[in-house]
């Protein structure tokens, strides 16, 4: 009898640790880079299709002299594109980065809460939790990002 409940109890914390590892798999909720997803770039810019971009963040990361630099893309309500690095300008000590919640992008580390609508500008008021600027253009079908510009954000991942 005692041994059936012994195998019984494994049996379910099986059963627990594949369901508990199943609901964690993108960390903080977030999503994941597409599988086998490269960016295209040249020697100077990286290029995001339009036609890849939607009012979800996609997260994508981008290796710049051996420092992943991660930032997100996401059309706002008015079908603008938004960008952003996933750190804050603030809080990136923590390397939490964002998550969408709706019509916002949520800090992880402090919990404020961010219009995607508003997001893709300089933090003018300087200091204090803010989705760090990465500037780009869009250019015919893609978003353009200059590497020199992600080079610039390396220290928010290091």
């Amino acid at each position: 009898m005692i041994k059936k409940k012994i195998i019984g109890l494994g049996i379910l914390m099986l059963l627990v640790s594949v369901v508990f590892a199943g609901c964690t798999n993108t960390p903080e909720n977030k999503i994941p880079i597409k599988d086998g997803q490269q960016l295209q770039s040249s020697d100077t810019e990286i290029f995001i299709p339009l036609s890849d971009l939607s009012t979800t963040a996609t997260f994508y990361e981008y290796d710049v002299d051996g420092v992943t630099v991660r930032f997100f893309a996401v059309l706002d309500d008015a079908r603008s594109v938004r960008l952003a690095a996933d750190a804050c300008d603030a809080c990136y000590y923590a390397k939490k980065g964002y998550r969408q919640n709706g019509d916002d992008m949520l800090c992880i580390n402090c919990g404020l809460k961010f219009s995607i609508s508003g997001l893709g500008i300089e933090n003018k008021a300087g200091g204090g939790c803010w989705p760090s600027f990465i500037p780009m253009t869009v250019q015919e079908e893609n978003v353009v990002i200059k590497i020199s510009d992600l080079k610039e954000k390396t220290y928010l991942f290091v």
